[in-house]
C-alpha cells in the first residue's frame, strides 16, 4: 500500500488542533478572530473521521472469513484499546479519589459506575452511556469502535454494490441529522451531545471509504491547487451569520460537505503526487504521536492548567502561550508513551494475533517439503 505522506501529517495536525481546540475554553482569549479560528478546529474532528474510513479502505483484505474478521477487529483494538484503558484508569482513580474526599478539585468528576462500564468497553456513545464521563474524547474511540465492527460488511457491500456506498453516505448524513434532531441534539456535527456519537460518525467514515473506493475522479494540479486554497480561506475567514451576534461555525451537512470537497482534494493531491505542506518530514516522524496526544490531553490538560497561575492568562498573547505550552507537554508525554507503552504493547499484541491468525497455515506449509521426500 503506498504511503500517503500529507495524510500522516495532517493526521499530526489534527490532533494538535484538537487539543488546542479544548485547552482554549481553559483560557480567556480577548480576540474575535483568534477565537473564531480557534472554534473552527472543531472541524478536526470530523477531518479525523475521514482519514480513519479511508486508511481503512486502502487496504486489501481479500475474502473476509471468521478468523480473518477477529483477526481484524482485534488489532483494531491492539492500536487504540492499551491506551484507552490507560487514560480511563487515571480518570477513574480520580473520580474514586473525589468520591472517598482524598481531593477536591475545581470540577466534579464523574462517579457513575454505569458511565465507567460503558466507557471503559467502549460503548457509551452507542447511547448507553453518557459520552462526555471520565475521558471526555473517548467518545469517538467507542463510535469509531462500532465502525471497526461494521467495517467487515461496509468493504463487502461496497465491492459487491459499486454505487451502494455513495447511497448509504447520503442515507447516514440525512438520516443522521433527522435523528440527532429528534434526540433534542442541535445538529448533526453535535450528535455526541445526545450520547450518540455513532450518527456524527458514521458519514464521515463512510466517505473516506467511498474517497479510496473511487479514485477514477483526477483533477489537473492547478484546479486542485485552487481548491485546496479557497478551502483554506474559507477554514480561516468564513464565519456563519448568527443573529445574536456570536461566534459561529458551521455545523451540521454543510460543514460536513465542506470537509468532504476539502478531503478529496487532498486525496486527489496526495495520490498524484502534489506538493503539500504537510508532506514535510516532520510531520510525518511526529505523526505517530498522534493517537497518544489525542486520547491523553485531556488528563495532561487537567493536571497543566491547574498548576499554572491565574494572572498568566491577562493578555492574549500570554493566554496563547499557556495553551501551546501545554500543546507541547502533551506531544511529549504521547511521545514517552509512545515509546515505552503504546508501541511496545501495540507491537506484542499484534504479533500474538499474526500467529493466531495463521495458525493452520505454517504446519500445512512444513509438511509439504517432508511428503516429497517420501516420494
Amino acid at each position: 500500500m503506498q504511503r500517503l505522506p500529507d495524510f500522516d501529517g495532517l493526521r499530526f495536525i489534527l490532533c494538535l488542533g484538537i487539543a488546542t481546540f479544548h485547552y482554549s475554553f481553559r483560557m480567556s482569549i480577548d480576540n474575535e478572530f483568534i477565537t473564531s479560528v480557534i472554534l473552527r478546529f472543531s472541524y478536526f474532528t470530523d477531518i479525523f473521521f475521514i482519514v480513519s474510513g479511508l486508511f481503512l479502505a486502502r487496504r486489501a483484505y481479500g475474502t473476509w472469513d471468521k478468523r480473518q474478521y477477529f483477526a481484524f477487529q482485534a488489532k483494531r483494538l491492539a492500536r487504540i484499546y492499551p491506551l484507552h484503558v490507560a487514560a480511563f484508569s487515571c480518570f477513574a482513580l480520580i473520580s474514586i479519589a473525589y468520591a472517598y474526599g482524598f481531593i477536591h478539585p475545581n470540577a466534579q468528576p464523574d462517579t457513575s459506575w454505569r458511565n465507567a462500564i460503558t466507557q471503559l468497553f467502549l460503548l457509551h456513545s452507542w447511547g448507553l452511556g453518557s459520552t462526555f464521563s471520565y475521558n471526555y474524547v473517548s467518545w469517538s474511540l467507542s463510535a469509531l469502535f462500532l465502525m471497526y465492527l461494521c467495517f467487515p460488511l461496509f468493504d463487502v457491500l461496497s465491492k459487491r454494490f459499486d454505487v451502494g456506498i455513495l447511497a448509504a453516505l447520503i442515507i447516514a448524513l440525512i438520516g443522521g441529522e433527522f435523528l440527532t434532531r429528534m434526540l433534542g441534539g442541535p445538529s448533526l456535527t453535535r450528535a455526541q451531545f445526545t450520547n450518540f456519537g455513532i450518527l456524527r460518525v458514521l458519514p464521515s467514515f463512510l466517505f473516506g471509504m467511498w474517497l479510496v473506493r473511487h479514485q477514477n475522479i483526477v483533477l489537473p494540479k492547478s484546479l486542485t491547487y485552487l481548491g485546496l486554497t479557497i478551502c483554506l480561506i474559507i477554514f480561516l475567514f468564513y464565519s456563519p451569520a448568527d443573529v445574536d451576534g456570536h461566534t459561529v461555525v458551521l455545523e451540521g451537512p454543510a460543514r460536513l460537505i465542506f470537509l468532504y470537497v476539502f478531503t478529496f482534494l487532498l486525496y486527489n493531491a496526495s495520490t498524484q503526487g502534489f506538493y503539500t505542506p504537510l508532506q514535510w518530514s516532520g510531520f510525518a516522524n511526529l505523526s505517530r504521536y498522534s493517537f497518544g496526544i489525542f486520547i491523553l490531553h485531556p488528563l495532561v490538560g487537567l493536571f497543566f492548567f491547574n498548576a499554572i497561575p491565574p494572572f498568566w492568562e491577562n493578555s492574549v498573547a500570554g493566554s496563547l502561550f499557556i495553551i501551546a505550552a501545554g500543546v507541547t507537554v502533551t506531544v511529549f508525554i504521547a511521545a514517552i508513551s509512545w515509546k515505552i507503552f503504546e508501541n511496545p504493547i501495540n507491537s506484542w499484541l499484534v504479533a500474538k494475533i499474526n500467529k493466531w491468525q495463521s495458525n493452520g497455515v505454517i504446519p500445512a506449509l512444513k509438511k509439504q517439503p517432508q511428503a516429497n521426500k517420501i516420494q
